[in-house]
């Protein structure tokens, strides 16, 4: 079948049924049944239900889940040598962080799985074929090769399938190709790609006028549509920035935590202390080592960052696609429905001779009238009626509500009848007196009608310049009610103004007309009518640019991000809209910076990227399996790649590319289960307020892990000073947990929702190994940081016990009061000078102070909850008795305050001595 598909399209219809072993009658229903035996129903393969199995078992069994699994299971045979000294819960908490990870994890690797179920639902679910000489409706998954499928407007295509008879056949193939016009169809045979066959309906597609009768050629995954569905489910994108950060940090800390506490371990029996020490001694420095409250922190504050997103209408499918779109390289767009409304409108009537806009009312109304003759629209006045193809929209883009006219009919056909409107008023009385329509004709590439009218019967054409040049008898000019005989002269000078105004990007439509003297035959065909035309001009079409992405694109530049453009539409339409938006400056010549979708195909990939670095930066007539190609080789340049769409052709793309952005308006359920980030009102410029968003979770990450990875330090030196000096544990293992998970998590996700710095869309995107655990955030926290915390709270904790007559070397009951007095404050004062730190965190070079403090109210509860733990944790029965904490002397705990200041300027002036 696929070396008769290659050949399918280029015979004529006769021979179609031939090579597809079926007849005009159809097939027989038992040739249809063996045929479905052979090549299956006409639906898209599901992957495998148990899929969802390996990746489950992967995030359990990552190296940070064995970490914290491991070290749960030590503190439950831990608690069976030794009941009551709490490591159960420390067990249940470990382990109850290690479960939420990585089904978190898991739930985000199984989202992309679910674009296969929304592929299969966008293909209809009934056809119309022909089956023993019969016409009937079966399923589309009743669907085989050789079947006869009859279409008509309004149907959506359910197969592949060649045409071998076509009646004004209009087919919308936007989902496949995201070109933004409709093509007309015909049932002849035709040389080149099968994919821009005249001649061929694809799956997914739908019929926008006219009716055909087709053979089909392709089913289920062996149509185009089914390709793209298998490229869509095949790619498999690469870690995000984010999350190769997130597993390198995991990487390091879990090595230190490892090896520091096998070799204090090893330590520890060296030194003859007893197993069951040298084990809850091990387990505290792998803890402590360990940030359990990073990774949830980093996940609640993507997920509030997507919660902010959303109220500006940019709904985050993928949480870790925030942070990999601020550190975006490139920015690939498509045209249609992204750059543009995906709405035909007529920009502009054209005079033939001057170039110019017609602006004279006499001129522009029988202009307008002869286009709406020659246009074949219905008219709706009922509110309920809805057309199944172009539908009457206001400037807004929605559908007109109350009893307003509504127009249904090919998409320039509409356009012609609400210039008509906007200018002249209602066309209904044209539409009611437009006595003949002859439809669209592929091979003529002109339309044409007859109006009846007590003014008299007016012949009028419209269609390509090319077409009409040779009917047209009369010009008209810029001068009122004067026409100029067609001269060689007078036609070329129409001539280049089409080519000026093409070159521009723009589609001309010719529109001419004639009197006729009294009604032709109704047999009579157009062309003994085409003679003598009188023109009156151009309409020049665009599919308008978006109002918002000029400044988008601007603001992109000025980013560092390069902005390209990838369409399916003609180079010269690209080009132009690539300069309208600034994607393309003036002086950017079109040969050096535009590549043909044919070009690329045959380059090598090594020869793609040396185009993309020397500048190009619009693609046209490009296919799916080009748009991945052109991100491979953005990738191979080392570039973080975005890449919007709105269409079923865009899928692929969308999931190859570091951040898939679909359009929520107007696109398909396909792109947007692909994406990860989904425009709700399709505005363009959503994508820089992402951008800018995306670097400020990055930054806001460095702070948050700086301010948690500082307490780290505090959490560690108790236990090496416990196994090296003959002196109590400073804190426990409950105790850490009590910090890591508990009061360090509410301000570290209050310096996660930051707002941008104002200078972060100044300064280009950041290096890939720019590290999140870098080393000056290493040593900040652990050299600077985490030592003035650890010194504070051990003075106190020394300070207590000299108080309660505590002698050095003295062992010291872990049911004592002094003890528990001792770890209370250190804990107390790790927690206040927190209140210090994650202000100083809050700006890499200024003070914090001046960011308006309380505009945060996370970091302000933060705070609160710190301060209020600092006092319970040392005078509060409860919280007492579960820590294991006792009170100390009021003066005590006031000394313990000083912490707060003293962590805060001395990081001041480390800002300072940095800066300088």
């Amino acid at each position: 079948m696929n070396s008769e598909r290659g050949q399918i399209h280029e015979v004529e219809p006769d021979a179609v049924f031939d090579l597809l072993r079926t007849r005009p009658s159809g097939l027989t229903a038992d040739e249809a049944r063996q045929r479905q035996r052979d090549v299956g129903p006409n639906a898209l393969d599901l992957p495998d239900r148990w899929r969802w199995a390996r990746p489950l078992a992967r995030q359990f069994l990552n190296f940070f889940s064995l970490l914290l699994d491991v070290a749960a299971a030590a503190c439950f045979v831990a608690e069976s040598v030794q009941p009551g000294e709490g490591m159960q819960v420390l067990g249940w908490a470990l382990l109850t962080v290690s479960v939420l990870n990585a089904l978190f994890a898991f739930a985000q690797e199984m989202r992309a799985e679910h674009a296969m179920d929304e592929l299969r639902r966008y293909l209809p679910q009934s056809v119309r074929v022909r089956r023993d000489g019969r016409d009937e409706q079966i399923t589309a998954e009743q669907l085989v090769p050789g079947d006869v499928m009859l279409l008509g407007e309004g149907d959506r295509i359910s197969a592949d399938a060649r045409l071998v008879e076509s009646e004004a056949l209009l087919i919308n193939n936007a989902p496949l190709t995201g070109e933004s016009r409709s093509q007309a169809a015909t049932a002849a045979g035709a040389s080149g790609r099968l994919t821009d066959s005249p001649n061929m309906a694809f799956a997914g597609c739908s019929v926008m006028r006219g009716h055909g009768t087709s053979v089909v050629v392709a089913t289920g995954h062996r149509t185009q549509f089914g390709s793209l569905a298998a490229l869509s489910r095949d790619v498999r994108r690469p870690p995000s920035p984010i999350e190769r950060e997130t597993a390198h940090m995991i990487r390091v800390l879990t090595v230190i935590a490892v090896v520091m506490g096998v070799l204090f371990f090893a330590y520890g029996v060296a030194i003859g202390r007893s197993l069951w020490v040298n084990i809850v001694f091990m387990l505290g420095i792998i803890v402590a080592n360990v940030p359990e409250g990073l990774l949830p922190t980093f996940t609640l504050a993507l997920s509030v960052a997507g919660l902010r997103m959303a109220r500006h209408q940019v709904l985050v499918r993928n949480l870790e696609a925030i942070e990999a779109l601020g550190a975006t390289h490139v920015v690939c767009t498509d045209k249609t429905g992204t750059l543009t409304r995906n709405e035909l409108a007529i920009t502009g009537l054209i005079n033939p001779m001057s170039g110019r806009p017609l602006s004279d009312e006499n001129r522009v109304r029988p202009f307008l009238q002869a286009a709406l003759i020659a246009s074949e629209v219905r008219e709706h006045q009922a509110a309920g009626v809805i057309a199944r193809s172009a539908v009457e929209t206001d400037v807004s883009g929605g559908e007109q509500s109350g009893n307003q006219a509504r127009w249904s009919g090919d998409p320039l056909d509409v356009a012609v009848a609400r210039m008509y409107a906007g200018r002249l008023g209602d066309p209904g009385r044209i539409i009611a007196e437009t006595r003949r329509h002859f439809p669209f004709d592929l091979e003529r590439r002109r339309e044409a009608g007859i109006l009846e009218s007590p003014d008299g019967i007016l012949f009028a054409v419209k269609g390509a310049w090319e077409s009409l040049r040779p009917l047209i008898g009369t010009v008209e000019t810029s001068e009122a009610d004067e026409a100029v005989p067609a001269s060689d002269d007078a036609l070329r000078q129409c001539d280049e103004i089409v080519q000026r105004l093409s070159a521009s990007g723009l589609r001309l439509i010719a529109v001419a007309s004639r009197q006729l003297v009294a009604l032709p035959d109704p047999e009579l065909p157009p062309d003994p009518l085409e003679r003598s035309l009188r023109l009156h001009g151009f309409m020049a079409l665009d599919d308008p640019l978006r109002d918002e992405v000029p400044g988008a694109v601007r603001a992109c530049h000025g980013a560092g991000v390069r902005v390209l453009l990838i369409t399916g539409d003609h180079p010269d339409t690209a080009a132009a809209v690539a300069r309208s938006c600034g994607i393309l400056s003036p002086e950017q010549a079109e040969e050096d910076f535009v590549l043909h979708g044919s070009e690329l195909e045959s380059m090598r990939e090594d020869q793609l990227v040396e185009r993309l670095r020397a500048g190009v930066a619009v693609f046209a007539r490009t296919t799916p399996e080009q748009k991945m190609k052109i991100v491979t080789g953005l990738k191979r340049l080392g570039h973080v790649v975005a890449m919007t769409g709105d269409g079923v052709n865009d899928a692929p793309a969308l999931k190859a590319a570091d951040v898939g952005i679909a359009m929520g308006l107007s696109g398909t359920d396909v792109a947007r289960e692909a994406a990860d980030i989904v425009l709700l009102d399709d505005n363009f410029a959503s994508i820089v307020a992402g951008i800018a968003g995306g670097r400020a979770v990055f930054d806001n990450m460095k702070k948050f892990t700086t301010y948690v990875l500082t307490s780290n330090i505090p959490e560690i030196v108790p236990f090496l000073l416990y196994v090296v000096l003959p002196v109590p544990l400073a804190l426990t293992i409950v105790q850490i947990l009590c910090i890591d998970l508990g009061t360090d998590l509410l301000p570290a996700i209050g310096l996660g929702q930051e707002p941008p710095d104002s200078e972060c869309m100044k300064r280009p995107p950041r290096r890939l190994d720019q590290r999140l655990l870098s080393l000056p955030v290493m040593a900040t926290s652990y050299l600077f940081l985490g030592m003035i915390q650890a010194a504070w709270s051990l003075t106190l904790f020394f300070l207590v016990l000299h108080q309660g007559n505590w002698k050095w070397g003295q062992e010291l009951s872990i049911h004592d009061p002094l003890y528990h007095s001792a770890t209370g404050i250190t804990l107390s004062a790790i927690m206040l000078m927190q209140i210090g730190n994650v202000v100083g965190r809050r700006s890499l070079r200024r003070s914090g102070l001046d960011l308006r403090l309380f505009s945060n109210r996370l970091i302000v509860g933060g705070m609160v909850l710190e301060l209020t733990f600092s006092w319970a944790i040392l005078y509060f029965p409860p919280a007492r008795e579960f820590l294991r904490t006792g009170p100390v002397a009021p003066e005590i705990y006031a000394l313990a305050f000083l912490g707060i200041p003293l962590i805060f300027l001395l990081d001041l002036l480390r800002k300072r001595l940095v800066t300088r």
